[in-house]
């Protein structure tokens, strides 16, 4: 079984989504830290517990992810950023991930770059 974060990379992976440029697991890079030029993605695991449990054991995984984008500072014109987050959090709910929270979109004070969190989890049998 992959780690939540590597299941979350491999289907955003496969989708090939132009408006995301890297798609990074656990930490940005200290040379990508202050780039405003490509939107990226960080992956973070924020669960990885026993769940379905039952006879004294469990049979389960819960599993969490954080799922930050940083978005270029300038975007292009007819993109909306709000559509794009609802397409992805819909193929990642008809892949079995819950969406748990989609929070609001802010902007980093520093970069002016638009940020977006959003959680998902999933229980997988093991």
């Amino acid at each position: 079984m992959l780690l939540p974060v590597s299941q979350v990379a491999s289907l955003v992976d496969s989708l090939n989504l132009t408006w995301i440029d890297k798609v990074y697991l656990n930490e940005i890079p200290n040379e990508d830290l202050d780039s405003t030029t490509s939107t990226v993605m960080l992956l973070q695991e924020t669960d990885s517990s026993p769940a379905y449990h039952a006879n004294s054991t469990f049979k389960g995984i819960a599993m969490g992810v954080e799922i930050q984008i940083f978005y270029k500072v300038n975007l292009a014109d007819d993109f909306n950023p709000l559509e794009a987050e609802i397409a992805l959090m819909k193929i990642l709910k008809a892949a079995g991930w819950l969406i748990v929270s989609s929070q609001h979109h802010t902007t980093d004070p520093d970069t002016n770059q638009v940020t977006k969190t959003i959680y998902v989890a999933k229980n997988e049998m093991i």
